[in-house]
C-alpha cells in the first residue's frame, strides 16, 4: 500500500512548495502566452475564450459536488488505511464520473443553439460552434479519471498531481506559443487544451494505479453506504450549483449587457487577480486534506488555534495584494498588452474589492472543504447566487462593467459572509464568532492604513517603464509588509507561523 505516513506539517511543505512552483512557472509562461494572442489573433478572440470557459463553469454543476463528497468521504478509510472501503467507494464513482461525462457533453452540445444570444460581437468568428463544442469536449474529458486524482489529494500527496501538471502545462503552454507565433491558429491552439488535459488525467491515473494497486478491485459498495454518500451529495449539489452561478455569470451578463470584446478586456485584469487567487488558493487548499485529518482527530480548541493562525496568514496576504494590484495593475496593464486595453480606475477598485473577500474567506473555505460543512449552508449560497444575478443585471445596467463586479462584493456581504463562519464557529470550534467580525473591521482598518502608507511610498515611482515598474512593486511591496508585521509581530499566531516556516526549511 502506498499510503501517506509523513506527518501533517511534511505533506502540506510538500504540497505547499510544489503548488506554488508549479503554478509560478506556468503563469509566466501565460503572460506570455496572453500577450502574444492577443497580438497575433485577437481581443476577440480572447472574449470568445474567456465567455466560452464561463460558460463552461457553469456546465461543471453536472458534477453535483460529488469531487468534493468523495474526498470528504476517503479522509476516514484512508486514516484507517481500509482498502476495502476504499476500493469500494472509488468503484462507486467511476461509475458516477462516466455518467456526469456524459451528461455535461450532452448538456454543453445542447446549448449551442442558444449561443447568438450570449455572442455579442461586431465582427463575424468563423466556426463558432467548433469552437465551442471543442470546450465542451474538453471539459468532459477532465471528469474521466477525476476519481483516482481524488484519491491523491484526499491522502495528502497532491504533489504527485502537480509534479504532472508542470510538466504536461509546460509542453502545452510551448505548443500554444508556437501556434500563435507560426500559424496564428485559434483551433489548434484550443485543440491543446483538450490534449493537455487528457494527458495530465492518464498520467495521473497511472501513478494511482501504481501507489494505490488495490484500487482497481471490483468491490461493490453497500447500500446504507450509498444512501449516507447521496445525502452528502445532495447537500453539496446546492451549494456548487450557487458556486457556479455566481462565478460563472459576470463574463455572460457583461457580453450580453456590454459585448463580447468587454470580456476579453476585463479578461486581462481578471487573468492578473486569479493568479494570485491561484496561488493563495493552493496555499490553502495544500492544507485542505491535513483540516480533514485535524478535525477527524483533534479537539475544538485545537481546530480553533489552527484556525487563528490560518486567519492571520490571510489578512496579512489580503493586505500586500489589495494594495499591491490597486497600485501596480493599471502600469502592469499598459506594460503587458497596451494602455489601450486599460480599464477605469473604478472597475479597479470593484476588481480588487473582490480579491479582497476571495482571500480573506480563504480560511472558512478551507475548513468548510476539511469538515464537508455543506448540509448547513447550502440555502445561504444559493441566495448569494440569485441575488448577486439580480444585482448584476440592475448594477450593469447603471454602472456599466463595474457594476456588474461590485455586485459580486455586495451579494457576498449580504449573505455568505456573515453567515458561513457563523456555522463554522457554531458547530466545529463551538465558541462564538463575535470576535471574528471585530478581527475583521480591525483589518479593514488596517488595510486603509497600509493602502494609504503604500501609496504613498510607491507614488515617487514611475511605472511606464518595466525598471520603473518593478521598483515601484518592490517598494510598495515592502511597506505594506511592513505595516502589517508591525501590526502582528507580537502576536501568538505569529509566533506559531514563524516557527512552522523554519521548522519547514530547517531553519
Amino acid at each position: 500500500m502506498g499510503f501517506n505516513k509523513a506527518s501533517r506539517t511534511e505533506n502540506t511543505k510538500k504540497n505547499i512548495v510544489s503548488s506554488i512552483g508549479n503554478k509560478i512557472v506556468l503563469l509566466l509562461l501565460t503572460f506570455i502566452s496572453r500577450r502574444l494572442f492577443i497580438h497575433y489573433i485577437g481581443v476577440e478572440y480572447l472574449g470568445i475564450n474567456s465567455l466560452f470557459s464561463n460558460v463552461l463553469t457553469l456546465l461543471s454543476m453536472a458534477d453535483m459536488g460529488i469531487g468534493t463528497a468523495m474526498n470528504v468521504s476517503l479522509y476516514k478509510p484512508i486514516a484507517e488505511e481500509d482498502t476495502k472501503k476504499i476500493a469500494a467507494l472509488l468503484n462507486y464513482f467511476r461509475c458516477v464520473y462516466r455518467i456526469i461525462a456524459a451528461a455535461v457533453f450532452g448538456i454543453g452540445v445542447s446549448l449551442v443553439p442558444f449561443l447568438k444570444y450570449i455572442v455579442n460581437l461586431d465582427t463575424n468568428i468563423e466556426h463558432l460552434y467548433l469552437y465551442y463544442i471543442i470546450f465542451v469536449i474538453k471539459t468532459a474529458a477532465s471528469y474521466l479519471y477525476a476519481y483516482k486524482t481524488s484519491l491523491v489529494k484526499a491522502d495528502q500527496k497532491m504533489y504527485i498531481v502537480n509534479r504532472v501538471e508542470i510538466y504536461v502545462n509546460l509542453s502545452k503552454i510551448l505548443g500554444q506559443i508556437v501556434v500563435i507565433c507560426f500559424w496564428k491558429d485559434y483551433l489548434l491552439y484550443i485543440l491543446l487544451d483538450v490534449v493537455g488535459v487528457i494527458a495530465t488525467n492518464v498520467v495521473v491515473s497511472k501513478k494511482a494505479d501504481n501507489q494505490y494497486p488495490f484500487i482497481n478491485e471490483t468491490i461493490e459498495l453497500k447500500k446504507d453506504e450509498k444512501k449516507v454518500l447521496f445525502s452528502d451529495i445532495s447537500s453539496v449539489f446546492l451549494y456548487k450549483i450557487s458556486w457556479s452561478l455566481l462565478n460563472g455569470t459576470d463574463n455572460i451578463i457583461i457580453s450580453i449587457l456590454l459585448g463580447t470584446v468587454y470580456v476579453g478586456l476585463y479578461t486581462n485584469y481578471y487573468t492578473i487577480t486569479s493568479s494570485v487567487e491561484l496561488l493563495i488558493g493552493l496555499l490553502f487548499g495544500s492544507i485542505t486534506a491535513s483540516i480533514g485529518n485535524l478535525v477527524a482527530t483533534a479537539s475544538a480548541e485545537k481546530r480553533f488555534a489552527t484556525f487563528k493562525v490560518m486567519q492571520m496568514v490571510s489578512f496579512w496576504m489580503c493586505g500586500v495584494v489589495c494594495v499591491c494590484l490597486f497600485c501596480l495593475t493599471q502600469d502592469f496593464i499598459g506594460l503587458w498588452v497596451g494602455k489601450d486595453l486599460q480599464l477605469d480606475q473604478l472597475t479597479l477598485i470593484a476588481i480588487v474589492c473582490n480579491v479582497f473577500f476571495s482571500i480573506c474567506m480563504r480560511p472558512v473555505w478551507t475548513f468548510r472543504e476539511g469538515t464537508g460543512m455543506y448540509k448547513q449552508i447550502r440555502y445561504i449560497m444559493f441566495v448569494t447566487a440569485i441575488l448577486n444575478l439580480t444585482l448584476s443585471i440592475i448594477m450593469g445596467k447603471f454602472l456599466g462593467l463595474s457594476g456588474v463586479i461590485f455586485a459580486t462584493s455586495l451579494s457576498k456581504i449580504l449573505t455568505y459572509f456573515w453567515y458561513e463562519p457563523n456555522i463554522l464557529f457554531h458547530n466545529f470550534f463551538k465558541t462564538s464568532s463575535i470576535n471574528y467580525y471585530i478581527s475583521y473591521l480591525k483589518n479593514i482598518g488596517l488595510l486603509g492604513v497600509a493602502l494609504v502608507f503604500g501609496f504613498l511610498c510607491c507614488n515617487v515611482i514611475s511605472g511606464d517603464t518595466y525598471l520603473g515598474w518593478a521598483v515601484k512593486a518592490t517598494i510598495c511591496f515592502m511597506s505594506v509588509n511592513l505595516v502589517y508585521y508591525l501590526k502582528y509581530r507580537k502576536t501568538k499566531e505569529y509566533s506559531e507561523i514563524k516557527n512552522k516556516i523554519q521548522n519547514m526549511l530547517h531553519i
